[in-house]
């Protein structure tokens, strides 16, 4: 993904879903311009913006007895787990490594909302 742009492409028509996406990857096109510390600082708010998103998804499953969930949320243990990653490699000083690890973010959240977060969506739209 050459340029980290939320478009109408990826909206999903469920606001709550389609802001924090948003937010996201906002937030991930300004840390690719972003020296340290202000790096990890974003790194940071980038964990605590997907950890909202993920709970909120969380919930929203929850309130429709969401078949899949189960397999929706280890996919956003493994985005979890990366922020993760790129946090302890900030903390050991590994710049380029953590940076490597929030370069990969924007295709695998693309991948994710054209299936999963998609899938989610339909599910919620179908019972309105």
């Amino acid at each position: 993904m050459d340029s980290i742009v939320f478009g109408p492409d990826l909206a999903l028509g469920i606001p709550v879903m389609d802001q924090s996406h948003r937010i996201i990857f906002e937030l991930l096109e300004t840390m690719r311009h972003l020296p340290r510390p202000a790096f990890d600082e974003a790194c940071q708010r980038l964990a605590t913006e997907l950890a909202t998103d993920l709970n909120e998804e969380t919930r929203l499953m929850r309130a429709i007895n969401y078949a899949p969930a189960d397999v929706h949320k280890a996919a956003h243990n493994g985005i979890l787990t990366a922020i993760s990653q790129a946090q302890c490699q900030l903390a050991s000083d590994d710049e380029f490594e953590a940076r490597e690890i929030i370069r990969s973010l924007p295709d695998w959240l693309e991948a994710h909302i054209n299936t999963m977060d998609l899938a989610l969506a339909v599910a919620l739209t179908k019972l309105k």
